[in-house]
């Protein structure tokens, strides 16, 4: 079976990644952690949080391609050397206080929202149960979304998504995961709505990804097309990089701290010990 969304194998992902861009992303994630604010004595660790542009702008500088994304356009970054593009997202996933990750899908992902075209009729749509409009509505927004790359970037010959996997509260480091897929937008012909699965709220749809790895659906309250992983599959099958770093979260009240230089100078301490690894 063809899908819209293949995932590509550790093998591919790992031709990405040369030294160089190892170590800037390793460089980035540091920052990154290093800004993750402290949680107070007693409260629920809270989880990593990286903006999505700046995840962005980790890959165009680790793989040195240019930025060219804005909004809801269909790719972050382009190569105009090997003429691909890619668009990136990162999805958080669901661990045990270990780190052991959950058998859950991830959070979501959007592919495309629509309060216009497809969006402008969807609560009427799904009132009447028009399950089969609704999926060539937002099938088709796709298809134009790809066909409107293809006119600005006429050289291009492949689609990737990258994911970041983040993850949820842990106590002994934290790890992310690097995932990939290809975009064959060729394949929407091979859409279906899931009958079995979809709501009054969401028509979930067949063949737009393999159910091993996730699924996609049409939510109606936020009028998107929406991705979801199960990322214990990916992982358990090889399919993914492991990030691991040694960051764990700290809890403390810091009013009753002196937040001054010396302090400042003691997390810095703390932040520069951090070790990350790629599991490759």
């Amino acid at each position: 079976m063809s899908y819209v969304i293949s995932p590509i194998s550790k093998n591919e992902l790992i031709a990405f990644l040369d030294d160089k861009a190892k170590e800037i992303i390793k460089y980035f994630i540091i920052k990154s952690l290093f800004s993750q604010p402290e949680s107070k004595i007693g409260q629920k660790p809270l989880p990593i949080q990286i903006p999505k542009e700046h995840i962005e702008q980790w890959f165009a500088q680790a793989l040195d391609v240019k930025p060219v994304g804005a909004g809801s356009y269909p790719i972050d970054i382009y190569n105009d050397r090997e003429c691909w593009g890619a668009d990136i997202k990162m999805l958080n996933m669901k661990v045990n206080e270990v780190g052991n990750v959950l058998g859950r899908d991830s959070g979501e992902a959007s592919l495309g929202q629509n309060f216009k075209d497809a969006g402008i009729d969807l609560d009427s749509l799904f009132l009447s149960n028009s399950y089969e409009k609704i999926k060539n509505k937002w099938v088709e927004l796709y298809r134009k979304k790809y066909e409107a790359l293809k006119i600005n970037y006429p050289s291009i010959n492949k689609i990737f998504y990258f994911f970041i996997l983040r993850p949820g509260i842990q106590q002994n480091g934290t790890d992310f995961y690097f995932v990939g897929a290809v975009v064959n937008p060729d394949n929407l012909n091979l859409v279906k709505v899931n009958k079995k699965r979809t709501t009054s709220e969401s028509v979930y749809l067949d063949n737009f990804i393999d159910d091993k790895y996730g699924n996609t659906k049409i939510y109606k309250a936020k009028k998107r097309l929406e991705l979801r992983f199960y990322p214990k599959f990916w992982i358990d099958n090889d399919m993914a990089i492991k990030i691991t770093t040694s960051f764990c979260v700290s809890s403390v009240d810091l009013r009753n701290e002196k937040i001054d230089s010396t302090y400042l100078q003691k997390q810095i301490k703390k932040i520069r010990k951090i070790k990350i690894d790629f599991s490759i």
